[in-house]
């Protein structure tokens, strides 16, 4: 009965969801799946003489729900994905957040990515636990990196109110569905 249950609760979810790609050029085209409700809006991210250097998104709910992701992915070159440098530069970069949280330290998460690899610390903001947070100040940060493809890497940073709530699984979800696939050659 519990089986049946999961399989149609999956099920929903898949049906209930959309694919967004967005062409990242020569680098090919990026591949996410939003859920209903949601929406991602990206951007290319140009140098002066208007050559690509990367890539922003925003990933955010349709209603007034106080959470939102930000990815912004760069170009590289020889860059394959590198899951202990990943590690150690999410480590390194989360370092600033650790001291005003409730949490004290860094606890390294994984994304599940296809391809690639992703890591990802969250911290609770101690000044806001027990409180109503503000629209656009948010009690609780995921912050790290992703890699979904060689010669690219992506900073992701997820904002919410609660790290269990289905927001923040929400948006850990859409980064897991990133693909990155090829640009075709004719």
């Amino acid at each position: 009965m519990r089986i049946n249950f999961a399989i149609c609760c999956i099920m929903v979810s898949i049906l209930a969801s959309h694919g967004a790609e967005f062409d990242l050029g020569t680098r090919g085209q990026l591949s996410v799946v939003v859920p209903d409700g949601w929406e991602v809006n990206g951007k290319t991210v140009d140098r002066p003489n208007g050559t690509s250097i990367g890539y922003t998104f925003v990933i955010r709910p349709h209603n007034e729900v106080n959470a939102k992701c930000l990815l912004s992915i760069a170009y590289l070159t020889n860059g394959i994905p590198n899951k202990e440098i990943i590690r150690q530069d999410v480590l390194r970069i989360c370092e600033e957040f650790v001291e005003h949280s409730v949490e004290k330290k860094k606890n390294l998460k994984e994304f599940s990515l296809e391809k690639g690899y992703g890591a990802y610390c969250v911290f609770t903001d101690a000044l806001l636990v027990g409180k109503i947070a503000p629209l656009g100040n948010y009690k609780v940060m995921g912050s790290g990196e992703v890699q979904p493809a060689d010669n690219m890497r992506g900073v992701v940073t997820i904002f919410a109110d609660d790290a269990d709530g289905k927001e923040f699984k929400t948006m850990v979800n859409v980064i897991n569905s990133l693909t990155v696939k090829p640009k075709e050659t004719k």
